[in-house]
């Protein structure tokens, strides 16, 4: 069930009242869910959590997300609601498994059509380089799925173990480099150069992108997420590539497409840049 109608069916079943005051969906990752509640009173929350963990499949915890995205390891500010209390949970993916610790790692079930999107795409023996890259949502898929090779980069330490676990797991930590530091620090300490970048940090992604050029071989494609302001899509998609056209090479090829809404006039677009040869 997607996320919004999930929440709908929840809100009914706990008889919250006016159910428009919740105006977004749940993520489930893992058998945990994350619901974000800030219209409800303490009472409706305790319900709505209830019901979550008793009645939806595989739900054995469930906590609310206070306020958004924050830090640079861009993680939860989570409060327990209900059922067991944990925060480490195993999550199923694009026929993956990712250990994943929701209060200690980012990782968004949002995205999963995006990976196996970029997954998909890559071809055998391509290079590939993730500069952002959690507990491997987007390498692990590329790795297994395609047969490349993946140098994944991530400046959580925690999520650079559960990585590495995790590559283990799906039974890639033969074709996947995890590298420990700050993706700034990239362009100064690789000796070659890439087929395929990948830079899923939408907030930040801006500051690094001169660095990827670096890092490019040319002909590369470089996955670039950000979050820009606009009412529309035409709005969001002039915003991001007037963006892109003051710092790409010319004659790069940019092909843009939304994402997500993120918030009230924002959007997550994602621009595919294919680099001149």
């Amino acid at each position: 069930m997607r996320p919004l109608k999930l929440i709908r069916k929840v809100l009914e079943d706990a008889r919250i009242k006016r159910p428009e005051r919740v105006t977004t969906g749940v993520d489930v990752v893992g058998d945990i869910a994350i619901v974000k509640l800030p219209e409800l009173t303490s009472a409706e929350k305790g319900r709505l959590a209830l019901v979550l963990a008793n009645e939806v499949k595989n739900v054995k915890s469930v906590y609310e997300q206070l306020g958004g995205i924050e830090g640079e390891f861009r993680l939860r500010n989570l409060r327990h609601l209900a059922a067991a209390k944990r925060t480490l949970t195993t999550h199923r993916e694009n026929g993956c498994l990712f250990k994943v610790d929701v209060s200690r790692c980012y990782f968004s079930p949002r995205l999963s059509t995006e990976r196996l999107r970029i997954a998909r795409q890559v071809k055998a023996n391509e290079r590939v380089l993730n500069m952002f890259a959690g507990v491997g949502p987007f390498s692990i898929p590329i790795a297994k799925m395609a047969r490349a090779k993946v140098t994944s980069c991530e400046i959580n330490g925690y999520a650079c173990d559960l990585h590495e676990e995790n590559n283990s797991l799906n039974r890639v930590q033969d074709k996947i480099r995890v590298i420990r530091g700050d993706a700034a620090n990239l362009a100064t300490s690789m000796k070659s150069k890439f087929d395929r970048i990948l830079m899923p940090h939408p907030s930040q992604t801006d500051r690094f992108l001169s660095k990827a050029l670096t890092l490019a071989r040319n002909g590369a494609v470089i996955h670039y997420y950000r979050q820009v302001p606009g009412i529309d899509l035409k709005e969001a998609t002039a915003s991001l590539t007037d963006e892109l056209l003051s710092v790409v090479p010319e004659g790069t090829r940019i092909e843009t497409r939304r994402v997500r809404e993120v918030g009230p006039r924002w959007l997550e677009m994602a621009a595919d840049l294919t680099l001149p040869h």
